[in-house]
Parts: structure tokens; C-alpha cells; sequence
């Protein structure tokens, strides 16, 4: 039956109203297409790069990039075609994947206006978070960094340990009782996302979610967290799509996503809506707090340090140009709550799960941190001392390094550019030393590979070795300039969306790993666990199809 049937102007009447819809769709199906065929046809010119060949001719690679265990395939690629690499994405889009350190400056810092976050991950940030530091761009994204730069700074993280230790006793009351009778199996996963959100929440919000008090249940937030990345993961295949639709009006996508058929989609919706409850109602308690003056803000259990109070009344004062409305500040509050938590509790995790494998190790930083406590006396360890720990500091960056927490970073081309390469690239026309790139082109940048390639940081570069850290490294490493703000790898990106944040996060996995270390040895337990690929690579038991994470470990008291 044609639309002209089924249209209301009347049964088989061609009213001109039938005519118009008609024309008006086929208008829409060429528009399309021709703009299809012609970025296709400007893309020709990727395909003289090496590449993996597409299994499927609609999909492309897109089912090989991201399933749960697409390690393999990223780490086949990269040993076969090297640091620049063609993929074929949906319906025969090319893509690139860089590890080539030149060419990730260029994307990140000399080009960085050129080659911006995706639309599909600005959209959904926006829509998932509201419009914070993940769902913004250009100028307004630099603006926003600018009122939030000063409660990131080193100072002001000094003025936040005492109320890091606090929290992380906490945790270490609560192991000590889970292993009063000797060793347990003990999912750590679970409690690391319990601190990291009581961290970032009484470190960055002021507020407290009670999530490590004796017998304490797993607030719904902290939930909503651990579920919301890997949930993501099983949709990312129709990002693609969603550009389509990301600017429509919420409540409008809202009821499209209903009306689709995929309980993860709905369960996207349920978790956000949690998240957005929590932030709101902190956030106007907050602001009747401003309102109240500085006396009621210093009650908090902050004392009015927080991250979220200092922006606030920062923001008071601020010029009405760089002024944050409180739509931006709400969602500034959503991000740090979901970016501190997910991120920090899976390199936790991470570095946790190496110790306990690598026994020695673990007795090395327990020797280190027990001489460190004891020339400390009565006091806990003050921030000078517990940031120059030298074999502390080499643990986590040696685990930051070999397993950062994301993998991939993307960035499309908003114009015609041409990428420099440190070493030529052999391709079927010749040698190429840059790369044209298309407008509308995704470049992502594998920051694992860039991590641990052997170019730069020697023949055991993917071998986890926290004592290189303690020598000179290779010339080659300072030779490679690898544009990322922290020691020489991209894990917490470069550029001007470098991760904001990545000193609370550095200070906080410091403090956790000084009390729970000196407390407790950590072995391996006997369910096998395995690291799921997704938006953030999470740990999960072998032969497991849940979503939240999980990792079980043997938690015993150190005598």
C-alpha cells in the first residue's frame, strides 16, 4: 500500500497534501544520499591506507572495534598496519586510528579547533549530564575550564587531604571488619567505586552519600555510576545515528528512546534521571547555603573547600561574561560525580589486581609506606611526603601507563587537514609523511598503543615494570613528545580537553593505596577475572554477562 493510500486526505485521493509529503521524502532520501556519496567520495583517498579488510560490507570493522574483548583485535592491528591505521566503519565510512605521537600534537594541541569531540559524544554528554565540561565546546568549553582551573590547582588539592585520609580510614575500618576472621574473598571493585564516589562527593559537592558507614547499603547513585558505562557500551554500534536525532529537544528524544525497542536504551534513561535527581537536590541545597553567607557555607562537611563551593562562589563574583548560569554548574556537578568515580575506582582496581599478582611488589610499596608512617609519628602522611614516594609514584604510573582506564579518544575533522607523521608510512601510492583528512572524518587516538609502544619506551614496553620509573627513562621517550599532561603518556589525554581533574585523582589513588597497603596484603582469589573493552575498560569474573563490574579478591589483615 503507497503512503498516498494511508494518508488522511482520503482513500486513493492524490490531495495535494499526499503530494507534497511525497515529494518532500524523496527530496529528504536524495539529500542524503548525495551527501553520503559525496563524503564517501572525498574519503577515497583514506583508502590507499593500510587497514584491516571490513567482515561485513554494512557494518565494517564497528563489530571487531567494539565488543567486550576488542583488546585483541586493536593490539592485532597495531602489530600489523602500525601507528596509523584505515578502518571501515558503517556503510563503508573510513575512519583512522593514530598512535603516532607528531600526529596526536597536531590533533590535540596544534590543531585542536580543527579536530573537536565528536557530535554523537558532545550530544549525548549534554544529554546525559547537562551542558558541564564533557558536553560543550570551543569557547564555551574554554570558558567553563577557566572558572574551574583554580579548584583543581595543586594548592588547593593540599587543602583537601586531611579530608582524604578521613574518608579512606573509613574504608579501612570497613575491610578490617570484613576480614576479622581471617582472609576473605572481597570484591574491591565494589568498595573503590564507594570511595571514589565518597571522595569526589565530599571533596567536590561538599555532601556525603553515606556509602562506607557500618553496613551500609550501595547508595543508588554509586549504582547508577557502575552500571552507566557498561550499559553504554552494548550501544555504542548506533552512534552513528544518534547525530541524527541528538538535537532534538530532551523530553522529544525521551520519548523517541521509549518507543525503541532496547532495554539498555531505557535503562540509559532510568540511570541519567538518577543522577540528575542526586546532583539537584544538592545543588539548590548548596545554593540556599550561598544565599545564607559564608558562615553556613563553612558548616558543610568540606568546610566550604569543595570543588562545587569554591566554583560557586567564585562564580558570585565573577563578570557577567564569564559567569557559569546554574544550568552549567549543575552540570559541571553530574560530570565531576561520573567522571571522578568511574575512571579512579578502575585504576584502583586496576593497580590492585596487579599487586595482588605480583607479590613482590606489593611487599616493596608495603616496606616503603610502613617507614614512610613511622617517620611520620602520630601525624598522617602530609602531601609532600606522600606525593615524593618515589616507588608509590612508580606503581601508579607504571599502572596509568600499561592500563589506562579508557582506550580511545575520538575527534572528527571540522575542516580539510593535514596530519604530520613522526615516521613515514608505507602505503600502496608510496611513502607518506602526513595524512589528508577529509572534513567530516573521525581520527581516534589509541592511547593504550601510544603507551606502550616500543619505539618509544623499549622492547618491554607492554611488560609491567614499576621500577623503570625509578631510573632515567629511555631517551627515546622525551625524544617522542608525546603531548599528554602526565608523565609522557596520553592517559589523561593533552590539549585543551586534557583531563581537568587528573591531580585529585592522582592524590586520591595515593591516599587509598598509603592506608590500604600498609593495612592489608592482597592475593589473587580463585574465580578468574577478566578486563571488559567498553567506554571504560572495567574488570568482570570469566564466563560473567553482568554488567556491573565485578572483582573478587583475598583480603587479608597484614601481621
Amino acid at each position: 500500500m503507497s503512503l498516498v493510500h494511508i494518508w488522511p486526505g482520503g482513500v486513493g485521493q492524490d490531495s495535494w497534501i499526499s503530494k507534497l509529503c511525497v515529494g518532500l521524502l524523496i527530496a529528504c532520501s536524495v539529500t542524503i544520499i548525495f551527501w553520503v556519496a559525496s563524503h564517501r567520495i572525498r574519503q577515497m583517498v583514506l583508502w590507499k591506507i593500510p587497514g584491516p579488510p571490513p567482515p561485513s560490507r554494512i557494518t565494517g570493522n564497528y563489530t571487531q572495534m567494539f565488543h567486550a574483548s576488542a583488546d585483541k583485535f586493536h593490539e592485532h592491528i597495531f602489530q600489523t598496519y602500525g601507528r596509523v591505521i584505515r578502518i571501515t566503519g558503517l556503510l563503508w565510512d573510513m575512519l583512522l586510528i593514530v598512535s603516532d605521537p607528531r600526529a596526536c600534537t597536531s590533533i590535540l594541541l596544534k590543531d585542536q579547533d580543527i579536530f573537536e569531540e565528536t557530535d554523537w559524544f558532545i550530544q549525548l554528554n549534554r544529554h546525559a549530564f547537562g551542558p558541564g565540561l564533557l558536553g560543550t565546546l570551543g569557547a564555551h568549553h574554554r570558558r567553563q575550564r577557566k572558572q574551574l582551573n583554580p579548584v583543581f590547582s595543586s594548592k588547593h588539592m593540599r587543602s583537601m587531604l586531611p579530608l582524604f585520609h578521613k574518608i579512606t580510614l573509613q574504608l579501612r575500618d570497613v575491610l578490617q571488619n570484613k576480614v576479622s576472621d581471617g582472609p576473605q574473598d572481597v570484591d574491591v571493585v565494589e568498595w573503590f567505586g564507594r570511595i571514589a564516589l565518597e571522595l569526589i562527593a565530599q571533596g567536590g559537592l561538599g555532601y556525603t552519600f553515606r556509602s562506607l558507614e557500618p553496613d551500609a547499603e550501595e547508595n543508588e547513585f554509586g549504582k547508577a555510576i557502575k552500571e552507566y558505562s557498561p550499559t553504554l557500551s552494548g550501544l555504542i554500534k548506533f552512534r552513528t545515528i544518534f547525530p541524527l536525532v541528538a538535537h532534538w529537544p530532551s523530553w522529544l528524544l525521551r520519548f523517541g528512546a521509549k518507543l525503541v525497542p532496547l532495554p539498555r536504551l531505557h535503562n540509559i534513561i532510568r540511570l541519567t534521571d538518577i543522577m540528575h535527581r542526586y546532583t539537584k537536590e544538592v545543588f539548590h541545597e548548596k545554593k540556599r547555603l550561598l544565599e545564607m553567607g559564608d558562615e553556613a557555607f563553612a558548616q558543610q562537611l568540606s568546610e566550604g573547600k569543595d570543588i562545587i563551593s569554591v566554583l560557586m562562589k567564585s562564580n558570585s563574583a565573577s563578570s557577567e561574561e564569564d559567569r557559569l548560569p546554574d544550568e552549567e554548574i549543575l552540570g559541571q556537578m553530574t560530570t565531576l560525580l561520573f567522571a571522578a568515580t568511574d575512571t579512579t575506582s578502575t585504576a584502583l582496581s586496576r593497580i590492585i589486581h596487579l599487586l595482588s599478582q605480583y607479590r613482590d611488589v606489593q611487599e616493596k610499596l608495603r616496606q616503603e609506606l610502613t617507614e614512610a608512617r613511622i617517620r611520620a609519628g602520630e601525624n598522617e602522611l602530609g602531601y609532600d611526603e606522600l606525593i615524593e614516594l618515589p616507588f608509590l609514584d612508580a606503581v601508579c604510573r607504571e599502572a596509568l601507563r600499561l592500563f589506562p582506564p579508557f582506550h580511545f579518544i575520538s575527534r572528527v575533522a571540522r575542516a580539510d587537514a593535514s596530519i604530520p607523521l613522526s615516521q613515514p608510512i608505507k602505503t600502496a601510492a608510496g611513502a607518506l609523511s602526513s595524512i589528508y583528512v577529509p572534513r567530516g572524518t573521525m581520527v581516534t587516538i589509541n592511547i593504550q598503543a601510544i603507551n606502550r609502544d616500543e619505539a618509544i619506551w623499549g622492547a618491554d614496553a607492554a611488560e609491567w615494570k614499576p621500577e623503570r620509573w625509578l631510573a632515567p627513562l629511555p631517551e627515546s621517550v622525551a625524544q617522542a613528545r608525546v603531548p599528554g599532561v602526565y608523565s609522557n603518556t596520553l592517559t589523561f589525554l593533552g590539549g585543551g580537553r586534557a583531563c581537568i581533574g587528573f591531580k585529585f585523582s592522582q592524590l586520591e589513588m595515593k591516599v587509598v593505596l598509603s592506608h590500604l597497603i600498609r593495612e592489608f596484603r592482597f592475593s589473587p582469589s580463585k574465580k578468574e577475572v577478566v578486563w571488559r573493552f567498553g567506554g571504560i575498560v572495567s574488570p568482570s569474573l570469566k564466563g560473567s554477562n553482568a554488567i556491573v563490574p565485578q572483582m573478587p579478591v583475598v583480603v587479608e589483615r597484614v601481621r
